[in-house]
């Protein structure tokens, strides 16, 4: 304080508190009674007031080089008269030891520095050049990455997901050279990461997190493989994950905006747009709209108002290799998508991403331009309608595959159908009304099965005797002869339609 050297308060005095504070801005060393070396080091403010000192105690005395250091650390440099001052006091002091300004060790230091340097940038240059060389036979930006950071340090490099799924890997003999780390093991990595700002070290090797504000979008791993990290090891890892962190939030915020700009235009392609306007929007987005499109709509139970089942259909289809544009409304999911779709094997795909067969797809028909996609979307409603409320409601249905159901589940024809249903089953209805029975089901089941006793007794979990008694009954409350080919399909197409009468009222 105002230029004095003063003990901190609320400290138990030292012995050597007298000769520091008789030093006043110089740099010395100082007397001991037990071995060793002392040394105080001055530290000075900006505008040259001198600002403490640090007391520095060793075995034995620093080298020239490491004392440079120590006073470049401390910024220990006064100007003017007080840095003429402790220069003389320097040398006053370490002539006996070495030549502690001696220029040879001055010029041996700055080669260092510049070497490091040197190193460091053609590091930096080296990864620059993943941002812009050409991918040649590598997949991807990341793994470029990977490659050319495993050279650079003669390690094996893996990138990870934010889930600790490896997506790139080089210089390895195989493409997961370790399990995936749990949620509580990244999570503790996350936490030393934030702790340190410093790669953290874990059993598998030095790990950089890619982590922007909060939220893990991935890794950068340098495995072990014997040899001690060296600073330039750390200074690449760090660089790349840099770079790294530009790369996964570039494509993170082109995602979403796809998602969202994708999810608009299918909204309005469904709803009715012009083609012009279409070819334009859809064209930002990569995606051709010329052409034969199809209408995909997909629900599963219990229905899931996330974007789940967004994410697996957009999946699936990229696993076909079928361009899509793929987005939600309510709980149906629902695409545009280009070409003929296939059958089964798309459901059988998304079935397996989500983890769940509980779930209904229905295809609308072809549609050769941009005015006729409403329509698609109203068959693909249609066939998921029908799908949800079969026999089998869980699977894939086309509309034009729905035979008989397409004339039944017309539009308009409300009155005639309802006509229909009660001249085949109103007296059937009437005596379920009455009797509380279910005879309409029974003898729907019945014909869904071709007439097969066991397997209709089977799908109405009762006895076979039981299902010959119930038919006995239809017979005599309707008078129809079941083994008349052409009552026998009137009756068909009329529970058809009383299922889908059903369904709707609900």
């Amino acid at each position: 304080m105002d230029g004095h050297l003063l003990p901190l308060p609320n400290r138990t005095p030292a012995a050597q508190d007298h000769d520091d504070g008789q030093l006043e801005g110089r740099d010395s060393g100082l007397t001991s009674t037990g071995p060793g070396w002392r040394y105080s080091l001055s530290t000075f403010r900006d505008n040259g007031e001198l600002n403490g000192c640090l007391v520095l105690h060793a075995r034995t005395a620093p080298s020239p080089a490491q004392m440079i250091e120590l006073h470049a650390i401390a910024g220990a440099s006064a100007p003017g008269a007080g840095e003429e001052a402790a220069g003389a006091q320097q040398q006053e002091h370490f002539a006996p030891h070495s030549n502690a300004l001696d220029v040879a060790d001055r010029l041996r230091i700055l080669s260092a520095t510049v070497l490091q340097l040197e190193t460091r940038t053609s590091i930096q240059n080296a990864l620059n050049g993943t941002l812009t060389a050409p991918l040649g036979q590598m997949s991807s930006r990341e793994s470029l990455l990977a490659e050319v950071l495993s050279v650079l340090t003669g390690r094996p490099v893996c990138t990870e997901d934010g889930f600790g799924n490896i997506r790139a890997a080089a210089g390895t003999k195989s493409g997961s050279p370790y399990p995936r780390p749990s949620a509580a093991d990244r999570s503790r990595t996350a936490q030393l990461w934030l702790a340190f700002g410093m790669p953290v070290e874990e059993p598998r090797g030095l790990v950089a997190l890619v982590l922007p504000a909060g939220d893990v979008l991935g890794a950068m791993c340098l495995l072990e493989n014997g040899r001690p990290y060296t600073a330039d090891d750390v200074f690449a890892l760090e660089y790349g994950t840099r770079l790294l962190q530009v790369e996964l939030s570039h494509r993170r915020s082109i995602a979403q905006l796809e998602l969202k700009l994708g999810r608009d235009l299918v909204y309005e392609l469904v709803s009715g747009m012009d083609e012009e306007t279409a070819s334009v929007r859809a064209q930002a987005l990569g995606y051709d709209i010329r052409g034969l499109q199809h209408v995909i709509v997909a629900q599963w139970q219990p229905p899931r108002t996330d974007d789940t089942v967004v994410v697996a259909l957009r999946r699936t289809l990229r696993e076909l290799q079928i361009p899509a544009l793929v987005s939600r409304r309510s709980n149906i999911t629902l695409a545009v998508v280009t070409g003929e779709p296939l059958d089964t094997e798309l459901f059988t795909i998304a079935a397996r991403t989500l983890r769940s067969a509980t779930g209904a797809v229905g295809i609308g028909g072809p549609s050769r331009d941009v005015t006729q996609i409403p329509r698609s979307y109203a068959e693909a409603l249609r066939a998921l309608h029908i799908r949800a409320h079969s026999t089998d409601s869980y699977g894939l249905t086309r509309y034009d595959q729905l035979g008989i159901y397409r004339i039944l589940d017309m539009p308009g024809n409300e009155a005639d159908l309802s006509g229909y249903v009660e001249e085949w089953l109103g007296a059937l209805q009437s005596n379920d009304a009455r009797r509380g029975s279910d005879l309409v089901h029974t003898l729907a089941q019945y014909l869904d099965h071709g007439g097969n006793y066991d397997d209709a007794a089977d799908s109405l979990a009762i006895h076979r005797s039981t299902l010959r008694y119930r038919l006995k009954s239809i017979r005599q409350i309707t008078g129809f002869e079941l083994g008349d080919p052409e009552t026998r399909l009137n009756l068909h197409v009329a529970t058809r339609a009383w299922r889908l009468r059903s369904a709707r009222s609900r």
